[in-house]
């Protein structure tokens, strides 16, 4: 008698904060999973201790190589460069990593004959103030950033491979995802950077004049839309993932100040030309073919984030490992 073969994913990006959580999900519902992270931002304490692990970065030509060994059920793609800003100032080192090493993945992916090609998209990225709000996925801007740029670009190539041999390609472009292993340090989450100064009771600064507005999307509410994508045969196109409703940073530093009854006043520094005043995202499109829906409000999504910034050990000061995992020793 044949045993069943549980499938197996590679997710690029893992030791990161929602490749983690998707990492997570997979091995609590039955998958393999491989790990390529080179830990730039990444954490190895985030990596589910069922996975397997490589530390390696995407570009590397082993990566593409384990694609075409292994041949594996599904390729999530969460590895990339991140911040706006640095794309800014490095044009050619952002491609390296966001469009070439990709394309490299997806050309393996294409030749291993994986069923599923799943791309972390932005949304955000490709918002424009010209745009109503919540923007539809055919109502893209043109890039304000380099790094929006090369989001758009893998989204024509994963269109390309699908098209010409066969790929399966999705892009879910995010909204602004925040929630637990956030990395505090770089530019991508406002909320826990927030957070990590409140706690600290640092001084906060807000670009602009903080009425800017974002469509916050909570990580949970994020990795069940991959999951059900991953669900359905047959699923390929460009999808949004987000809650559709706007949230200025003002409101997000009130909420969370509030949450950690932190009294310093925000300071304001420069606003960043590269993003739009406006952004949210209308996933009505996954909604109505998928059946996705999320279900996390942003009070609760802060209350759940702030929750796991408040489990730092006094004694080790260190973070819960796995707080929502269900062999956590410990419920954060």
């Amino acid at each position: 008698m044949k045993t069943k073969r549980h499938p197996l994913a590679l997710v690029t990006g893992g030791a990161g904060f929602i490749g983690s959580h998707v990492v997570d999900a997979l091995i609590e519902r039955g998958w393999r999973v491989t790990v390529i992270d080179n830990l730039s931002s990444g954490k190895r304490r985030n990596v589910h201790p069922a996975a397997a692990f490589l530390k390696m970065d995407v570009g590397n030509p082993n990566a593409s190589k384990w694609i075409i060994r292994n041949k594996p059920d599904a390729v999530l793609h969460f590895a990339a460069q991140i911040n706006v800003r640095r794309s800014v100032a490095d044009p050619v080192g952002d491609a390296e990593t966001n469009i070439r090493a990709t394309l490299k993945l997806l050309d393996a992916a294409s030749k291993a004959k994986v069923k599923r090609f799943i791309f972390a998209g932005s949304g955000g990225a490709l918002c424009g103030d010209e745009n109503p709000i919540p923007m539809k996925e055919h109502q893209v801007s043109e890039p304000m950033s380099p790094y929006a740029i090369s989001k758009r670009t893998i989204e024509f190539y994963g269109e390309f491979y699908q098209r010409e041999y066969g790929l399966p390609f999705v892009s879910l472009r995010f909204a602004n995802v925040y929630g637990p292993r956030q990395n505090a340090k770089g530019e991508a989450g406002v909320i826990s950077i927030f957070i990590s100064r409140m706690l600290a009771n640092e001084p906060v600064t807000i670009n602009g004049t903080g009425r800017a507005t974002r469509d916050y999307v909570f990580v949970a509410d994020v990795v069940g839309a991959i999951v059900r994508v991953l669900e359905l045969k047959g699923f390929v196109g460009i999808y949004h993932v987000g809650t559709g409703k706007e949230t200025s940073v003002n409101d997000v530093f009130k909420r969370t100040a509030k949450l950690l009854e932190y009294k310093k006043k925000p300071r304001h520094g420069p606003a960043d030309t590269s993003a739009p005043m406006r952004s949210a995202l209308d996933a009505s499109l996954l909604t109505k073919l998928a059946g996705w829906k999320p279900k996390v409000g942003l009070q609760d999504g802060l209350k759940r984030t702030v929750l796991y910034y408040q489990t730092m050990d006094r004694a080790t000061k260190k973070i819960c490992l796995y707080p929502f995992r269900r062999d956590s020793k410990k419920v954060c």
